[in-house]
């Protein structure tokens, strides 16, 4: 399983070039909650999602349509300014990066998890299932990032390389300054993922069932809340429901196997008679009591199982 550390403190205390998580809706509304402080610390990435989510490319599509297939994808925000946005360039007011951010060069992963907000924000099962293919999205972009970034820096070491070699080249130098060009194309260095507890709060979704998804989703990641959201212990509730469901089962059969130990303790009481013709008939019922009392047992131990835990009684008659 995938490690997710939690940890308390500001999701905005972060080192530099990390990758910010935090769960949206597909109408570009960063109104309340943990998006409305996203919204407040980086504008400017709020100003690129928002025309993400209502610009439409092609004309046969509709906005509802449009905003209805974002849902279950990551959109992931580079670093600003480190290449130019013309998606961002096309809003009325692009917000412009503050020094903090320029210093920081973070990045915003929106995972997409819910089509509408309030009222009509969609079901926990629903929100569930974009989680898993959302964050499925990120791995995907995380990694080809990293694969064409590392494509890049051998490119670099070998024109720096060659730059030292022979310095005075100017053809040499002019292909050695064509991957710099490059950088702004390719983005910055992508550290850790750190993330809010997505999903738990405006959503409505227990953090103990979004927890259990990104587990298996295979992108690793620090957890940040605040000292006031109290902590969940995934296991410990896991644990509680399975004791509660085997509990019926396993005092059933206690009750079935204490009452077949009582009726044999009482046939064992009465001793052994004589050996005589009565004696045989005595022995012979005493046996057939016994192995009618163990196919009760048996009887009513099966039902139990099939049953789900429901009690039945036993009646023990005298043999005949």
């Amino acid at each position: 399983m995938t490690q997710i550390t939690e940890r308390i403190g500001d999701i905005f205390d972060f080192p530099p070039h990390s990758i910010l998580i935090h769960a949206c809706n597909t109408k570009g509304s960063w109104g309340a909650g943990v998006a409305a402080a996203f919204k407040k610390y980086s504008p400017a990435a709020f100003d690129y999602q928002k025309y993400h989510c209502t610009h439409i490319s092609s004309s046969n599509t509709s906005l509802v349509n449009h905003q209805k297939s974002l849902v279950g994808t990551c959109l992931l925000i580079p670093p600003f300014p480190a290449i130019e946005y013309p998606i961002v360039s096309k809003s009325p007011k692009p917000a412009k990066p503050t020094p903090q951010q320029e210093e920081k060069q973070f990045w915003i992963a929106c995972l997409f998890t819910s089509s509408g907000y309030g009222k009509n924000v969609d079901t926990p099962r629903a929100i569930l299932d974009a989680t898993e293919r959302a964050v499925a999205g990120l791995r995907r972009q995380i990694r080809e990032h990293r694969e064409k970034r590392s494509q890049y820096l051998q490119i670099m070491s070998m024109h720096e390389k060659w730059a030292q070699e022979d310095p005075n080249d100017a053809e040499l130098q002019r292909h050695i300054a064509i991957p710099e060009k490059e950088e702004k194309e390719v983005g910055g260095e992508m550290g850790e993922c750190y993330s809010v507890r997505i999903n738990s709060g405006l959503f409505g979704v227990p953090w103990a069932e979004t927890k259990r998804v990104l587990r298996l989703a295979g992108v690793p990641m620090v957890v940040v809340r605040p000292a006031s959201q109290k902590d969940d212990v995934v296991e410990s509730s896991d644990n509680e429901d399975r004791s509660k469901e085997v509990q019926p089962e396993s005092k059933g059969v206690e009750k079935v196997d204490g009452a077949v130990d009582r009726e044999l303790e009482k046939v064992e009481a009465q001793g052994e008679k004589p050996d005589t013709e009565e004696n045989d008939k005595g022995s012979l019922n005493k046996g057939l009591k016994r192995k009618n009392i163990e196919d009760c047992g048996d009887k009513v131990d099966s039902k139990k199982k099939m049953g789900g835990g429901r009690q039945t009684k036993l009646n023990f008659g005298k043999s005949k």
